[in-house]
Order: C-alpha cells, then structure tokens, then sequence
C-alpha cells in the first residue's frame, strides 16, 4: 500500500471522526521530538485474527529547537484497548541502527489504538504518532435494517416489496466486481461494495437486474421513508437533521455508505455518514455518465445527479426480475 493512498485515507477517517493519525503538538518550551509518520497503517475495520504490521517513518524526525540531539533517537510501541494497554514493545532503539516494524494480531473485538513513541533522553519531548481501527464481527456490527431476510446468490439480503417490485433492502455485495469500503473486506456483507456504472450494469446476480431511473421514481421521492435508523458499532449513521423524520417506511434500509472516486488513481471515500448514492441503469444525454439518485442527510427529497462511469463508484441496489 503506497503512501499517498495512506494519506487520503486517513485525511478521509480524521474528517469524520473515525480514523485518528497525528503527531503531538506541544507549546512548551521544553524542545521537542517532531515529524514522527507510520507507514502501511491499517484498514479502519479488521476481522478477529487479522495480523497488523506497522512500521515508523522515522527519516522526517527532527527537533523544534533544530539542533542534533544529545542522545540518539529511540522508538517504542504501546498498542491499547478502550485505554487499556494490551501489548507493548518498550525494546529501546536507536533508529539509526534499528528500525523493525510492531506486530499485532487483532483477536478481541473493539477499537485499538497503536502509538509509537520516540524519545531521545529527558531533555526532549517525546514524539508520537497513532494509529485507531476497529476489530469487528460483521454479523452484529450494523443494526436497525428490516424486512425478510432471504438467500441471494449464497449471501445474505434483506428484501423488500415495494409498489409490485422486490428489491434488495440492503446494498450489493459478495461479487468479484466492485471495491470494499476502504479496501477493508469485513464490512463487505453490511456496508456493501462500490461499483462502476458498468460493473454496476453487470454485478446484479442471476434473476436481478439494475433498476432503471423510472424503476427508482417508482419509490417515490420521500427519502425518509428509505432510510434505516442504523447503528453502527454504536453510531447512528444518520445524523438528525429538523425535519428529517426517518421512517424507514418502505423498508429499503438506505444508510449513508457515501462513495467512492478514482480521480487521479486515487481510491477516496466520500461522503461516509452523509450520502447514500446509488446507481440507475440510465445514462447522460452524452453517454459518458450513468444516472444515480442519492439521499443526503439533511435533504427530505430523493435527488438525481450523474456521474463518471468510470471514476465514480456507487452502491447497488438490485431489483428482482
């Protein structure tokens, strides 16, 4: 995993509050460690048994006072659980001659916090960098979807009549298509997976197909009767907003899996915890973009927009043929 890509992802998480990496900031005129980075950080969420290798950045340390230390620059690792220490490695280090990468094997389920500490004597500050995921189990992390639950293609669905159509009433997943939610395949089964309008036009499983922009005006443009009052991990994903009455009326369980864009070779989540977007099987007069509908978190109406066929990745909603 390359480092630019470390970088939008955790610029992503930090602007919505799920994801936490920074160095420490100190006023004090004590001089300080500084420029301490971490590379091949973890996905957000991880499964039970999931082993996370983490290595420092060391070659950007430097001191806020800009002189050379008096002692080398050492580093340790502390890795802690709801503020509970659960592992450390207090080896002292000299970076310059060492500089192996923290192992940790995720085995309870919560949220953990990696640090690393570098330090050089009691004349110096120490330096930090951290890094916060999620050990989850897919099945209970996400709540408050309803209605029949049904086997699709050997994964599980929520299903939904609808106006004479059954839909999907959770978004589609389980398909070589399609990108994971910040590449972390464990929210797969209840976040679902981004697609391209054309792996979109294919992803649907045998006997579903991707509904049309009429199919979808056929729901209706009262966003709140589609969007589920979910939980996750203890969260509600949708932010009450006044005049947002969320009902969940029609059971189409919508919740705000955002998107994601590929501008620049880029892959970016956007819009987590505020857009639900997903797309038609219609395009643009100019055939270049697909036609979505998407439900913002403040917004009481279904909206329509268009988009690259290529570098956006939507969710998929499929309706039974």
């Amino acid at each position: 995993m390359n480092k630019h890509f470390l970088y939008v992802v955790a610029a992503a998480f930090l602007a919505l509050g799920i994801l936490s990496c920074k160095k420490e900031e100190t006023s004090s005129t004590v001089p300080s460690l500084q420029g301490l980075l971490l590379d091949d950080e973890p996905v957000p969420y991880v499964a039970p048994g999931t082993t996370i290798t983490i290595k420092a950045d060391v070659s950007s340390i430097y001191t806020s006072d800009d002189k050379t230390p008096s002692q080398p620059i050492g580093i340790y690792w502390i890795a802690s659980m709801n503020s509970k220490t659960i592992q450390r490695d207090t080896t002292t280090r000299n970076i310059n001659t060492s500089n192996p990468p923290f192992t940790f094997k995720a085995e309870e389920l919560g949220k953990v916090t990696i640090t690393c500490y570098a330090f050089a004597g009691p004349d110096y500050i120490n330096s930090t960098a951290a890094c916060t995921f999620s050990v989850i189990d897919p099945e209970h992390s996400l709540s408050g979807l309803e209605g029949t639950i049904s086997s699709i293609a050997g994964n599980k669905y929520y299903t939904t009549d609808i106006n004479g159509t059954t839909w999907m009433a959770n978004n589609l997943y389980g398909t070589q298509d399609g990108v994971s939610f910040y590449l972390s395949s464990v929210t797969d089964s209840f976040i679902g997976r981004f697609y391209t309008w054309e792996e979109a036009r294919r992803a649907c499983p045998a006997g579903w197909s991707l509904p049309t922009a009429a199919e979808w005006d056929a729901l209706g443009t009262d966003a709140c009767a589609l969007m589920a009052n979910a939980v996750l991990l203890e969260e509600q994903m949708w932010t009450y907003w006044p005049g947002m009455d969320i009902t969940n009326a029609k059971g189409f369980n919508a919740i705000p899996a955002g998107y994601v864009d590929f501008t620049g070779g880029r892959n970016n989540v956007q819009g987590f915890m505020n857009y639900a977007i997903f797309w038609t099987a219609d395009t643009s007069d100019d055939e270049e973009k697909g036609e979505f509908r998407y439900i913002y978190a403040d917004k009481p109406e279904v909206q329509k927009g268009f988009g690259s066929k290529t570098s956006l990745a939507l969710s998929v909603r499929c309706i039974k043929e």
